[in-house]
């Protein structure tokens, strides 16, 4: 409710835990509230321990160029990627290290609810955006500023040696054959993680969390680099 998604019914467990029913009596004044017993609720959920609740929601992928409207954009772009669980750990981990939206071509739908679930409330939050057509993230990503930047398991360059300070479009790939060789091919540079052997490859929620979170390093670091300058000038003119 916080991030704006309207709920229209939603279906509580007789016996809720505190937390649920908290969240139930939230729901009240806004959707349809309906009281079911735990058979019910275990038929309704599609996961093996239902949380109590299930709720039916309006949600719609955002257009691609939202996710790139930030002030100093950082999206990820997941090409491919099938496991819904996997995508949904992409966006939490997106949105706790302050990247700015995510954008996914084919693979599993990001607003499934496995990925949902996954997510645990950060695809309500984020930008999320799904299109078919890798080329106009390309196209939109040159025209809002972006660099291009694809994630490969070797042979790029390592990820603390690339500039993510500045506006970016990373792109990952899929968890078997890896990234899309035509969406490689569009990239203004490779990264890699390293990684020891014989290691030869990370989960992708892993690595997203990992090139986000070095992103989040150099940005800081450039934000109070300015006031390290002014200092130092400040020193030298006393």
């Amino acid at each position: 409710m916080t991030a704006g998604v309207r709920v229209d019914v939603a279906a509580v467990s007789t016996s809720p835990a505190p937390r649920v029913a908290a969240l139930a009596r939230r729901l009240e004044p806004v959707a349809r509230v309906v009281r079911v017993t735990p058979a019910v609720m275990d038929a309704l959920s599609p996961a093996a321990t239902p949380s109590g609740l299930v709720a039916l929601a309006v949600l719609r992928p955002a257009p691609v160029e939202e996710a790139m409207r930030a002030p100093r954009p950082l999206v990820v772009g997941l090409s491919g990627v099938q496991d819904p669980g996997n995508t949904g750990a992409v966006i939490r981990a997106v949105e706790a290290g302050g990247a700015s939206g995510v954008v996914t071509v084919d693979g599993a739908d990001p607003l499934g609810w496995k990925a949902l679930r996954g997510a645990m409330g950060s695809a309500f939050r984020l930008p999320i955006a799904r299109t078919g057509e890798p080329a106009a993230a390309r196209r939109l990503a040159t025209a809002h500023g972006l660099r291009v930047i694809a994630a490969a398991p070797r042979g790029g360059t390592p990820v603390a040696e690339v500039d993510l300070s500045v506006p970016c479009l990373v792109w990952l790939g899929a968890e078997g054959s890896g990234l899309d060789r035509g969406v490689a091919a569009t990239a203004d540079e490779a990264v890699s993680i390293p990684m020891r052997p014989p290691v030869e490859s990370l989960n992708i929620a892993v690595a997203a969390a990992l090139i986000v979170y070095e992103a989040a390093r150099q940005r800081a670091g450039r934000v109070t680099a300015p006031s390290a300058e002014a200092a130092g000038s400040a020193s030298g003119s006393a």
